[in-house]
């Protein structure tokens, strides 16, 4: 489905959710609680932490479900909500987390999603790019899987981490070029790279 399309989706969902529609908020739900639990869980590193941060959450979206429709960005507001209530859990180690860079965070990288744009690849091909992604740096993967797996926009990404666009770009190419030298993609253009996700970095 287009991000336009997506986009105008989510937008219906929260109109729906607004005047108390419980199977919308349903949907929002599934749309968005897998991805939701990785993250909190690469903050927190606890299971039940993390199930508990995002049930949170979304008892908060219900219980003013008449503002929902006010949010622009649903899912950046879903992340940075994720992102701030599983550092307070963290309890007297949360204003340390949230001045300290991401390189510190340790997140879980979940199996690479397949895309219009892969190439394809045998199982020795994927294992080995699965082991790049893992060996990458933490800040690198966690923004590699918001971008690749959860399919945010870089600006997304920048809005929900508190970094810059360029930093996004920097890690991007980083994490890119190791996987295609890890899958002996000996040519590597970091201008093909930006000209691939143009439409993410807007």
């Amino acid at each position: 489905m287009p991000e336009e399309n997506i986009e105008l989706d989510i937008r219906l969902l929260q109109l729906q959710i607004a005047v108390g529609n419980q199977k919308a908020f349903s949907e929002l739900y599934t749309r968005f609680s897998k991805r939701l639990l990785a993250f909190s869980y690469s903050l927190v590193h606890a299971h039940e932490i993390a199930e508990e941060v995002v049930e949170d959450v979304f008892v908060g979206i219900w219980g003013r479900r008449e503002e929902i429709a006010k949010i622009d960005n649903l899912a950046v507001y879903l992340y940075v909500a994720v992102k701030n209530r599983s550092l307070n859990r963290l309890s007297e180690k949360a204003k340390n987390l949230i001045t300290q860079p991401y390189d510190l965070l340790e997140p879980h990288i979940e199996a690479l999603n397949d895309d219009p744009h892969s190439i394809m690849v045998t199982a020795e091909m994927v294992a080995r790019m699965n082991r790049t992604i893992e060996n990458l740096p933490p800040r690198c993967k966690m923004i590699f899987k918001l971008i690749r797996e959860d399919g945010l926009r870089y600006k997304e990404v920048a809005e929900i981490l508190n970094i810059s666009v360029n930093t996004i770009d920097v890690q991007m190419a980083i994490a890119v070029k190791r996987i295609s030298e890890a899958l002996g993609i000996k040519k590597f253009d970091s201008k093909t790279l930006k000209k691939q996700n143009s439409n993410r970095s807007s």
